[in-house]
């Protein structure tokens, strides 16, 4: 049950990051590294409470849960861009298109963490 949550978390917070994505590229032309850093920072505060609240029934934060969550995100970031920039820039395929690839691995490597540094309960 614990993963259905997260995929719908993640769906919340996917919506939220390539929506400002797709509107910063494809509206001011942004450069899709910028846009998509953008895009991340946003949906990051609605990725802490869902995963802490929903997806990880955790009532109350000790002091390390958000330096650890800053870390996942973090890790799970650099992930996401590598293989965004070798989409696009290595790849040859739209940004958009790379984005999506992009955002899989970013999603299995933050549950990952999630679930074994960030919200671990033993």
């Amino acid at each position: 049950m614990q993963a259905l949550k997260y995929i719908f978390a993640g769906v919340a917070n996917t919506a939220i990051g390539y929506g400002v994505f797709l509107l910063l590229v494809s509206l001011f032309d942004m450069n899709p590294s910028y846009a998509n850093a953008i895009g991340y920072v946003i949906a990051l505060i609605a990725a802490f409470v869902l995963n802490k609240k929903f997806v990880f029934n955790q009532s109350t934060t000790d002091r390390s849960t958000i330096p650890k969550f800053i870390f996942a995100f973090s890790i799970s970031f650099a992930i996401n861009q590598l293989i965004l920039l070798a989409g696009y820039r290595w790849m040859g395929l739209d940004a958009e298109i790379a984005q999506i690839f992009a955002m899989i691995s970013y999603t299995v490597a933050f549950y990952v963490l999630n679930k074994t540094l960030v919200f671990n309960k033993s």
